[in-house]
């Protein structure tokens, strides 16, 4: 509550208000995740026979995947 009233009297007296910010994925972390992907697509098109063979649930899966280890390795 303490913490409330003092945002609003910042606002009142026009200071800025900080909000948290969203964390940054480094750009080493981009390209982990990017060799990480590559390499999945690669091994599925071996197993399947080719990108088009892949069942779509799959490639839903590994999306799911690359979006879970982009959120594990955000700063």
């Amino acid at each position: 509550m303490k913490h409330l009233l003092e945002n609003w009297r910042k606002l009142l007296e026009g200071d800025v208000i900080q909000f948290p910010q969203q964390p940054k994925i480094s750009e080493e972390n981009i390209q982990f995740v990017i060799m990480v992907d590559s390499s999945l697509q690669r091994r599925l098109e071996a197993i399947y026979g080719g990108l088009e063979e892949i069942p779509i649930e799959k490639i839903y899966k590994i999306d799911e995947l690359m979006n879970a280890l982009e959120n594990l390795l955000k700063k």
